[in-house]
């Protein structure tokens, strides 16, 4: 019970990533709320599991790439679950092209979808926690802000943007008792993968020492370590579990 009593808000929560998180949360105490888009049976069936633990939950439907959207999953949640103590900000897209394919609304999209809805939804949450002198933000971004990615440069660059507002944000927070870390996982085994030609992931996979992708649930065990009173030092890091692929 490391999380008892604590309030918790998730973006993408309802599959890969983000319900790991979600879940393991719950089991450790945690009321959880998060947000979804389009995707109802899965998140029924997290919130099944998070109620499954005697936690209270609250989820919902909304393209949190909008700053209004932000704004209504945020009052929705502190009105069903109450005053954050932990955000998870792990939604997230990606389009898999050539860097001159790329449209604009792909780039908007994807930038809206990872660093504005982090960027507004912490602004909401941090007003809370500031009043409050206690606060855990955990953002989500990857291991490409260290590697690079053909094929992924919006993703990439947006992914970049979240490391750099971790880094830029800690240090206004801590004097808040707010810490502010990142987490910047390597291939997981999520529907991210979804469409991509299995020859390509059998090359990906051979590059990590490990031989594999990573399970959800080995990711979310380091959320809960920078949630937990255990993550206590941690101020502006960026922890990438990644089976040896990119070491940092």
């Amino acid at each position: 019970m490391k999380l008892k009593n604590k309030k918790a808000f998730v973006t993408g929560g309802s599959s890969g990533i983000g319900a790991a998180i979600a879940t393991l949360f719950a089991k450790e105490g945690a009321d959880i709320s998060f947000c979804h888009f389009k995707d109802e049976t899965k998140a029924n069936l997290v919130m099944e599991k998070i109620n499954g633990y005697g936690r209270k939950c609250f989820n919902q439907n909304i393209d949190i790439g909008k700053k209004d959207n932000c704004d209504d999953f945020f009052q929705k949640s502190l009105q069903s679950i109450g005053e954050p103590d932990i955000l998870v900000n792990n939604a997230g897209i990606i389009y898999a092209r050539p860097f001159e394919e790329a449209t604009e609304s792909e780039f908007d999209e994807t930038l809206n979808v990872h660093l504005k809805s982090t960027f507004f939804l912490t602004q909401n949450c941090y007003k809370i926690m500031k009043k409050n002198k206690f606060g855990r933000i955990i953002n989500i971004s990857s291991q490409l802000v260290f590697s690079g990615g053909p094929n992924r440069t919006d993703y990439c660059a947006a992914k970049g943007g979240i490391f750099s507002f971790t880094r830029a944000l800690s240090l206004e927070a801590v004097n808040h008792n707010i810490l502010v870390n990142n987490i910047a996982p390597g291939v997981a085994q999520t529907a991210l993968l979804d469409g991509i030609d299995q020859n390509v992931l059998d090359q990906a996979k051979d590059i990590i020492p490990m031989k594999r992708f990573a399970e959800p649930e080995e990711i979310a065990p380091t959320a809960l370590l920078l949630a937990s009173e255990e993550g206590s030092f941690y101020c502006g890091a960026t922890l990438s579990p990644n089976g040896g692929e990119v070491m940092v």
